[in-house]
């Protein structure tokens, strides 16, 4: 079955359609900002730190894992609001609330 003359510049039409619709998409500015920093950061090794000590706490498996390698970190800013519950002569804290949202 042959395709008719007048569907071929339709679906070339189409086709060009979709990928100029994807490269006006990829060019965009977005508000949200999204950078890739050196895993040397204080942040970075402070955060990295929390989360092995958090999974290991919560985890039920008896030996502790630790991270071998880090292949990128990427920063978004986002804007969070915490209720903190805090006794500091015990060194208590607990996060009672928390909202976030994208920046």
């Amino acid at each position: 079955m042959m395709a008719r003359p007048w569907q071929t510049p339709q679906l070339l039409l189409a086709i060009l359609v979709a990928l100029v619709a994807l490269t006006h998409q990829e060019r965009r500015k977005t508000f949200m900002s999204v950078e890739e920093v050196p895993v040397s950061e204080p942040h970075v090794i402070a955060t990295l730190q929390f989360v092995i000590n958090d999974f290991n706490k919560k985890s039920d498996d008896k030996y502790n894992f630790r991270i071998v390698r880090v292949l990128k970190v990427r920063k978004q800013q986002i804007e969070c609001f915490y209720s903190v519950f805090v006794v500091p002569w015990f060194e208590k804290y607990k996060i009672l609330n928390k909202n976030c949202t994208d920046g």
